[in-house]
């Protein structure tokens, strides 16, 4: 009899277990996601190139991956025989929205160093261009900035940084503030690496 009840209880503590330890098929609360401003997402943008972020987007809450590669792209600048050139992924950008489809899909900006500078858009395609660098163009989803790093010995590199993300429908362009947002992370990014004068990238 004893040995009986001893089986009672210990089944019981095991169910009690499972059931503290959500064993019971009961979904386990997930940690809430951490969201910030504009104006922190990618290591910080200005209070304009924020404003600017929140227009594409129609949202104020972003969640972001930031992955610092000024010093990489430096590095690669300096010594061309270096492994692991081509596009780099500087930064993801992600709207905290309730419905993806109100929102575009996930941003993303890149860093590369290209030989030379390519030739202007025709002007029968639909882009905005402003004296930004060496030239920066602009997209319904995209936009891409040229900027020259002045590197001692071995000249001055282009560098071409590049903003994309999932067409929309939406009211009005979002040209111009593509642009805005590639302008000020790519003058933080210009004086990450060193290059003189931001590479002629102005403050927005």
């Amino acid at each position: 009899m004893k040995r009986r009840v001893w089986q009672v209880q210990s089944g019981l503590a095991l169910v009690l277990t499972l059931v503290a330890c959500g064993g019971g098929g009961e979904e386990q609360e997930s940690a809430p996601k951490k969201t910030v401003p504009a104006t922190e997402v990618c290591g910080g943008l200005s209070p304009k190139a924020g404003q600017a972020l929140e227009r594409i987007s129609e949202t104020k809450q972003f969640e972001d991956r930031w992955y610092e590669t000024a010093d990489r792209l430096k590095r690669l600048l300096h010594d061309p025989d270096l492994d692991g050139g081509g596009e780099q992924t500087d930064c993801v950008i992600l709207p905290d929205v309730a419905d993806p489809d109100e929102s575009p899909s996930k941003i993303t900006v890149l860093y590369e160093e290209i030989e030379t500078l390519p030739a202007p858009q025709p002007p029968g395609v639909a882009l905005l261009n402003l004296p930004v660098g060496l030239r920066a163009e602009g997209g319904d989803a995209t936009a891409d900035l040229w900027f020259a790093c002045e590197v001692p010995g071995v000249g001055k590199p282009i560098v071409h940084a590049r903003l994309l993300y999932g067409p929309r429908p939406r009211e009005g362009s979002a040209k111009e503030a593509n642009i805005r947002v590639l302008q000020d992370l790519s003058r933080r990014h210009a004086l990450a690496m060193g290059c003189p004068d931001a590479g002629g990238i102005p403050s927005v």
